[in-house]
């Protein structure tokens, strides 16, 4: 972070300079290494103590970052690297630094630019990682040097790490090695003093026992990945002992090594080196295996997470060298990467090459070479080449060498050979390449048959041809006759048929043809002719008739068309139509036929076609030509409509099929009487009449026939029909005898038919309570039996006749009382169950004219009385089932069961779980109970007692197995019950289980200050915490110097100022206060407060207090930007909340309304 910064704008870029010079507060000014004459880009270096910087220079716009002159001290290196977020960054190297213990290879470091990793620390061999000199930074801010993006160069020169740089980089590190080397050698003793550091993953922990842990992380300008204790608050002591618990695993082991894969196994983490304060169980901790490939970079992976002691790993290559290193990792804690191991697979034989490649031939020999498979970490000593000598049944060995080519002599011409490859090395030989065929150069072709006509079409001729293995390429050559050009090439390929287009129909043409190969063409073919096929004639026109149009025939004449399409014609045809499609009536030369045969009347279409070589041409224009028409036909015999009554009826009729050619106009109707007289009862274009003035019960006879304007057609069949009768008179009255409660026996007289003879008689009866009638006898006979009638019932019978002519009338009434009877069956029983016991409850039943006693309820094998219509039944066992029936009793006698209903007894409710504290504080208390695993579906109820009044509530009700209580007071007594319930009910409550909580820990302490600040002596005063209780408070202080940040106690007591002496003079300082809440038997320490930084005054009195001032500027702006950067943090992420708030109800209002 800086105070403040401004910006330049230079070729419309933004430079970021900074305006304090802050580096003269933590660098010695032991030399100007900057001349003073300065390029306008020009980065300056900065070194010290502290090891390598890394300048980042970011581009604002578009532009790629170029180049950048640096100038750095004698003996520095410097190198330059463009990282895959675009950013150019300056690494200046320290010549003499200071060698500490190597370090585990972690996976993932490293500064190669171009990998998919995100950016993580990397240290180079026997280079210490040196603390940083400002608060950490945030990812994608910048560090501690100024970035610039700068003035755009060449628009075509864009930089890129290209062969040349690479070459450079390498060329700069193995110098750097070398030179470290030479001064490791040459170190005898570091130049700080030994400090217990412990670095994961480019992150250093310094521990203290006074202090806790403080937490420092190296950030060069790049990302730095999340250090194993980031999440470890301070003060805990316990979360660090783990860490460093799980740091102390060992290398695997290969217990089976193969050429690509292999076999590893570790050890669990030792018992005696797991401190007597952790509590960790084996089958916790997860052990994560990272390999890393030396020929590809050493960058290590993850290929196994889990909770064996072994895995194996696959997909290795054979010769190569591997990394593999081990971590162990407890929930979200994770300690440091084991020392690497290192193995070898072993070598195999080679894979399976690549078949070989003709490069020449010849009519005699042919040269193969091929590219060298991998070896599989052994040299490849020679290449075997097999060849099958033309024969095809087996492969011979005609080659064995390392040379990677071969020319096959001794070959015969114009054949067809077929190859393969092996390699072999000093572990054996591959397997054979895919089979590869060759042939030698051959002789020019034999002279081709002439081309065959595949098919002939009218602008077209389609020719085919034979292939000889010689033959390459065709040459199809065409003499037009009419055009006097000769043979003129038509097509040159390699296929064997060919389709001339663009000829003329009907016409004839020569061909020949060629062939060709590498060796030459062949002589021409003997020549061929072939014709084209005629075309379609067009129609014949002027399509008349000829003559008078009679009845039943007439003729029709036509001319040849115009386009007879090629030959002469073969034929004319003549379509007729009458309505039912176009059928053919001629077919011949003539051009007129006598069209006969023909309905009088009726409407015809013609039309005529010709046909020749070509086909048959379309039909020429339709001509409809109309017949003559003549006396209709018969028509059919009148219908009689409706029935029949005594004195008229209804005739319909329609008009006859043929109407001759003409419409008919009338239709006349005759009627014969049963004394044979005729009269015309019916005459016009109706097809329905009324005949009136009929006698009942005779026979008449009617006929019908049709009139059009040629005359009138013949009469129709005839039909007879018979007048209707009337309908019978009403029956007598009924007689109606009881024979039981639920039968009655009925006859009655029969009456007058009218006539016509009765077909049926109807009973109906009806009780005295409803009043409608419903029928209850059809039939022929004067008498039936009435069944299944109520007892204690008022019933009524009625007769009605009928004949031909209709139904008669009602009879007179006939009234009978039912006697009474035994009850109706009982009906809707049902139950509700519990697990002891089940109460039945019914419908009463109709009790027939008697009153119901009592009801017998069957139970399996015991029969229960009951006079009301419900009972319970006591003694059940739970989840039994029980067959019941039940029936009802009067003064007649007993009823019939009711269905059996079977009735299950319901289960016994769950019993309470037991109620466990799995985590405890002042102010909140988490509780478990049950097995979360099981599948019943159980809801629990959870209550707390009131303190005030006594009472338990309820303070969570549901299906989970865990509640945190929140919002109590700290050395707070509470009691807790808790009962289950499922689909049996709710069961009993639990005992009484109590927890207490803990002791809050005192709040920070604030308004932290520091003034009077002298050479050597300081005053330091906070504002004293206020606890609920009457506890006293005791303030632990602690002062380190900021650049080792190693804390020490200077202070312990209940005093709120305090003054500090024997300071360094002129040295920055950091101070923070802890409280300490004293009970009477133990003390709980509260957090530390914010860490105030100051300085004391320097020796020499010349020193600006300017400086002083902008240095407590510097710290108070840096805390602010802190402050800022949380809550625009904050702000982003609530705004993301939102969104996605918003998406989620955007896609469920979707989802329900599809």
């Amino acid at each position: 972070m800086v105070a403040g910064h401004t910006v330049d704008f230079y070729n419309n870029e933004e430079m970021f300079c900074m305006q304090y010079d802050y580096y003269s507060d933590y660098y010695p000014q032991q030399q100007d290494i900057c001349s003073q004459q300065r390029h306008q880009h020009q980065v300056c270096t900065i070194h010290g103590d502290y090891g390598p910087v890394t300048v980042p220079m970011v581009s604002t716009n578009s532009s790629p970052p170029i180049p950048m002159p640096v100038q750095v001290p004698p003996g520095h290196l410097v190198q330059q690297i463009v990282d895959e977020s675009g950013a150019l960054r300056h690494v200046i190297l320290s010549p003499s630094p200071h060698p500490m213990v190597p370090l585990p290879q972690h996976y993932g470091p490293g500064p190669a630019s171009g990998s998919s990793q995100p950016p993580q620390p990397y240290f180079a061999a026997q280079m210490p990682p040196y603390p940083p000199h400002f608060a950490p930074m945030q990812a994608g801010v910048l560090g501690t040097a100024p970035g610039h993006s700068p003035p755009p160069s060449n628009a075509s020169q864009h930089y890129h790490k290209d062969e040349r740089t690479q070459r450079q980089y390498n060329k700069l590190k193995k110098k750097l090695e070398q030179k470290q080397q030479r001064a490791d050698q040459g170190l005898s003793s570091p130049s700080y003093s030994p400090r217990k550091d412990q670095i994961i993953n480019g992150i250093k922990l310094k521990t203290s026992s006074n202090a806790g842990v403080e937490k420092e992380k190296v950030s060069y300008g790049v990302n730095v990945p999340e250090d194993p204790e980031e999440n470890i608050q301070d003060g805990d002591d316990e979360s660090v002992m783990i860490v460093e618990f799980l740091s102390t695993v060992s290398p695997p082991h290969i217990i089976e090594l193969l050429p690509r894969s292999a076999l590893l196994s570790w050890s669990a983490l030792s018992e005696s080196e797991k401190n007597v304060e952790l509590d960790i169980a084996e089958s916790d901790l997860g052990y994560e295996v990272l390999l890393a490939d030396i020929a590809k970079g050493g960058k290590y992976k993850s290929i196994y997470n889990g909770c064996s002691l072994s895995c194996r790993i696959e997909d290795l290559r054979p010769g190569s060298e591997y990394s593999v290193c081990l971590k162990v990792h407890l929930e979200d804690l994770q300690g440091s990467a084991s020392e690497p191991k290192l193995f070898t697979t072993p070598s195999c034989a080679p894979d399976q090459p690549l078949p070989p490649k003709c490069i020449s031939r010849t009519r005699n020999s042919m040269q193969l070479r091929w590219n060298a498979p991998p070896d599989n970490g052994s040299h490849i000593t020679q290449y075997i080449l097999e060849s099958d000598e033309g024969k095809g049944d087996g492969f011979v060995e005609i080659f064995k060498s390392k040379s990677k080519q071969h020319n096959v002599i001794r070959l015969q011409p114009a054949m067809c050979y077929r190859f393969r490859l092996s390699a072999a090395n000093e572990c054996g030989r591959s397997l054979p390449s895919d089979v590869v065929m060759y042939s030698t150069c051959g002789s020019p072709p034999t002279q081709p048959a002439p081309p065959l006509l595949q098919e002939a079409f009218i602008n077209g001729l389609k020719l085919a041809w034979n292939k000889h293995p010689a033959d390459d390429e065709f040459t199809l050559q065409m003499d037009d006759q009419h055009s006097g050009h000769g043979f003129l090439s038509v097509y040159n390929g390699k296929d064997i048929c060919y389709k001339v287009e663009k000829l003329t129909r009907y016409s004839e043409y020569k061909f020949r043809l060629r062939a060709q190969n590498e060796e030459g063409s062949s002589r021409w073919s003997d020549e061929v002719t072939y014709r084209t096929l005629p075309s379609r004639p067009g129609p014949p026109h002027r399509l008349s008739v000829k003559g008078k149009i009679h009845a039943h025939s007439f003729k029709v004449k036509w001319e040849p068309p115009i386009e007879k399409g090629g030959p002469d014609l073969t034929g004319y045809h003549v379509q007729i139509c009458s309505g039912n499609g176009f059928e053919t009536a001629y077919e011949g030369l003539e051009t007129e036929y006598v069209v006969d045969r023909l309905n009088p009347g009726t409407v015809y279409q013609v039309r005529v076609s010709c046909s020749g070589a070509g086909g048959r041409s379309d039909p020429s224009d339709i001509i409809s030509v109309t017949t003559e028409s003549v006396c209709p036909g018969p028509c059919g015999p009148p219908r009689l409509h409706g029935k029949p009554r005594p004195h008229s009826l209804t005739l319909k009729f329609s008009y006859p099929e043929y109407n001759g050619g003409a419409p008919v106009t009338e239709l006349e109707v005759e009627m014969t009487a049963p004394d044979a007289s005729k009269r015309l009862i019916h005459r016009g274009p109706e097809t329905e009449c009324v005949v009136n003035d009929l006698s009942p019960g005779q026979p008449y006879l009617f006929h019908v026939r049709a009139i059009n304007k040629a005359g009138v057609g013949p009469w129709s069949e005839g039909v007879e029909v018979l007048s209707g009768a009337a309908a019978p008179d009403p029956p007598g009255q009924p007689q109606v005898f009881c024979r039981s409660p639920h039968l009655v026996s009925i006859s009655w007289s029969a009456p007058s038919h009218n006539g016509a003879p009765i077909t049926d008689y109807k009973v109906d009866m009806c009780t005295s309570e409803s009043g409608d009638f419903t029928v209850a006898y059809h039939g022929l006979n004067t008498c039936c039996e009435v069944r299944g009638l109520l007892p204690n019932t008022c019933y009524s019978f009625r007769v009605q006749a009928t004949n031909s002519a209709g139904p008669s009338e009602y009879s007179p009434s006939g009234e009978i009382m039912m006697p009474p009877s035994a009850p109706a069956v009982v009906g809707s029983l049902r139950y509700l169950a519990t697990p002891t016991t089940l109460a039945l409850s019914w419908v009463a039943p109709p009790s027939h004219g008697s009153d119901i006693t009592h009801y017998n309820i069957d139970v399996g094998d015991k029969l229960i009385r009951s006079a009301s219509t419900d009972h319970v039944l006591h003694s059940l066992r739970p989840e039994t089932t029980y067959r019941i029936k039940v029936q009802a009793v009067n003064g007649i006698g007993a009823g019939p069961f009711s269905q059996v209903v079977k009735a299950t007894t319901s289960p016994l409710p769950p019993p309470p779980p037991q109620i466990e504290c799995v985590n405890l504080g002042h102010n909140f208390i988490k509780l478990k109970w049950g097995d979360s695993k099981s599948s019943d579906a159980i809801t629990y109820k959870l209550e707390m007692e009131n303190p005030r009044s006594l009472e338990f509530i309820v303070i969570y009700q549901g299906a989970g197995h865990s509640y945190k209580l929140t919002r109590v007071q700290e050395l707070t007594n509470h009691s807790f019950r808790i009962s289950a319930a499922n689909d049996a009910g709710q069961g009993e409550y639990s005992e009484v289980f109590q927890f207490t909580t803990a002791m809050a820990p005192p709040p920070p302490v604030k308004n932290l200050k520091v003034s009077d600040i002298t050479q050597r002596s300081c005053s330091i005063d906070w504002q004293p915490c206020r606890l609920h209780s009457n506890d006293p408070v005791r303030y632990q202080v602690q002062i380190s110097r900021v650049r080792n940040q190693d804390y020490k106690q200077v202070y312990r007591g209940s005093e709120c100022k305090i003054s500090l002496t024997d300071l360094e003079p002129g040295a920055d300082y950091s101070v923070r206060v802890c409280p300490i809440r004293v009970s009477s038997n133990s003390e709980l320490p509260g957090p530390f407060c914010t860490s105030v930084i100051f300085s004391t005054l320097p020796a020499a009195t010349q020193i600006s207090s300017t400086i002083r001032t902008t240095t407590t500027q510097v710290t108070e702006n840096r805390q602010f930007a802190d402050q800022q950067w949380a809550i625009i943090i904050l702000s982003i992420f609530s705004l993301f909340a939102v969104l996605v708030a918003v998406l989620m109800q955007r896609m469920i209002d979707w989802g329900a309304h599809n």
